[in-house]
């Protein structure tokens, strides 16, 4: 994979990361999830990779 694709995707992914914790957190303080689903969501969020297509 060359250095540019490389960093695109690594771009895409902290995106995504990000993204996906700002919802997690939302979720939890408006109490539409527990803290055990949060904590839980948010390991899945952490070790969560973008696959390439």
């Amino acid at each position: 994979m060359s250095e540019q694709k490389f960093n695109e995707q690594r771009r895409k992914e902290t995106a995504a990361k990000v993204w996906l914790s700002y919802y997690n957190r939302e979720l939890y303080e408006k109490g539409i999830i527990t803290e055990r689903e949060r904590n839980r969501m948010a390991l899945k969020i952490d070790s969560w990779k973008i696959t390439m297509t």
